[in-house]
């Protein structure tokens, strides 16, 4: 990417330098394509620039993204009255949270009439487990 912005860099450079021999030709039409090359070359050069921004955001998704799957593939949960229980971990896991985004997020166990409609409550995604 570098590699362009450089060439683009140079192709203006080039540019300039040819609007400064160009003053000293009164060809209409050349003037006419000169101008046309600097914009041509201006517009690439910001779209090289907008495309350098957007790899940068595309490759700090993937390393997220890499790093979950990490996450999710070596910790391996045991499912237990439709919790998530993890090895060498305290408590209870929210299914819902830890499959849809990889975090592990504690439930919080029901009491008093509350037990009734369930045992646990993610208070992430708000899901209740029996």
């Amino acid at each position: 990417m570098a590699d362009v912005i450089a060439a683009l860099q140079s192709a203006l450079t080039i540019t300039g330098k040819l609007r400064e021999l160009s003053k000293k030709i009164e060809d209409a039409d050349f003037k006419m394509l000169l101008a046309d090359l600097a914009a041509d070359l201006a517009d690439a050069k910001v779209e090289a620039a907008e495309l350098k921004t957007r790899l940068a955001r595309l490759l700090d998704e993937n390393r997220e993204l890499s790093e979950r799957l990490v996450v999710k593939d070596s910790t391996k949960p045991t499912l237990i009255n439709g919790v998530y229980q993890f090895a060498g971990e305290e408590g209870f896991f929210c299914t819902g949270c830890f499959d849809a985004r990889t975090a592990k997020i504690r439930v919080n166990e029901l009491s008093g009439p509350f037990r009734q409609v369930a045992r646990w409550r993610c208070p992430s995604c708000k899901s209740t487990y029996h």
